[in-house]
């Protein structure tokens, strides 16, 4: 069971097609300037980080599932334990040890399970043994779907407020480097592919100041 989380790509210059700058007039004499985009989102820290900070997370819920619908014989205690844990960004030295053992004693239960289910003549307490592991198992199926769900809108959640935030601090700098250069308008590279001024590399520099 794996979370959507493979689109990454966060920027895209439609509606961003213009950033005017406070230049008090516009005549034949203004200067233009085109920027791209893309490339000050994709060479700025901000993005490198946190876009690293969301693969993170997605990855550490991925894991998670994956090991979990490996391993569906978690009673409802081990499976809310071991997803709070799976979920935490730094865990203690006790709380890593805790998490081996969950997985540990998740991994022996469910090879009881299998041992169990290839018996022919199981005794009336190994039958009850069966039955608890195999409502574990199902308890588990539920709770995925869930976790799953909650996990795609979480990083979801993250992945617009990352991008909202990488949108204003890329026209910040495109604001600071088209003022710096005394730039009337500074285009869009979609809206306008080619343009003598280009600030791409002023703005890739300004955001990566702040």
């Amino acid at each position: 069971m794996a979370m959507k989380i493979e689109n990454m790509g966060w920027l895209t210059a439609g509606g961003l097609c213009l950033f005017a700058m406070a230049s008090g007039f516009q005549g034949p004499a203004d200067k233009l300037g085109v920027v791209d985009l893309s490339r000050v989102f994709n060479e700025s820290e901000f993005a490198k980080k946190q876009t690293e900070t969301l693969r993170t997370v997605g990855e550490a819920r991925s894991a998670m599932l994956q090991f979990a619908d490996t391993y569906k014989t978690f009673t409802v205690e081990q499976a809310t334990r071991f997803k709070d844990l799976s979920v935490k960004p730094n865990l203690t030295e006790p709380e890593k040890a805790e998490i081996e053992k969950i997985k540990k004693d998740v991994m022996a239960a469910d090879k009881q399970l299998s041992d169990l289910s290839q018996k022919a003549s199981p005794s009336p307490a190994e039958v009850t043994s069966l039955n608890d592991l195999n409502r574990r198992k199902q308890n588990t199926s539920n709770l995925l779907r869930r976790w799953a769900q909650d996990f795609d809108d979480e990083v979801g959640t993250m992945r617009d407020k990352l991008r909202a935030d990488a949108l204003v601090k890329v026209k910040e700098s495109v604001q600071q480097a088209g003022k710096a250069g005394a730039f009337s308008l500074v285009f869009a590279n979609d809206v306008a592919p080619y343009g003598a001024n280009d600030v791409t590399n002023d703005a890739v520099k300004a955001i990566n100041k702040k």
